[in-house]
């Protein structure tokens, strides 16, 4: 998954929930995000493809907000040894 990619999902969540507290229609929100989930599937970390998967985007959103997804897909993952 690429910075792009991470980026577009990231800003797809953020126009769902202001449409959401705007009480407007969110269903091109909801085929965006779809779109996208689709398309990073395969390079997604598992947890990210677990949230979106499951419409979990509140959680989602707190993931990729939080760093949890790598800038660099190719650096390895700190490990809390």
């Amino acid at each position: 998954m690429t910075i792009i990619q991470t980026e577009q999902i990231k800003q797809a969540l953020e126009s769902m929930f202001y449409s959401i507290k705007m009480k407007e229609n969110i269903a091109q929100n909801l085929a965006e995000i779809e779109r996208l989930r689709r398309e990073v599937q395969s390079t997604a970390p598992a947890q990210l493809n677990h949230f979106l998967e499951r419409r979990s985007y509140t959680k989602a959103l707190e993931y990729i907000t939080s760093g949890a997804v790598s800038k660099n897909p190719e650096q390895p993952a700190c490990s809390s040894d």
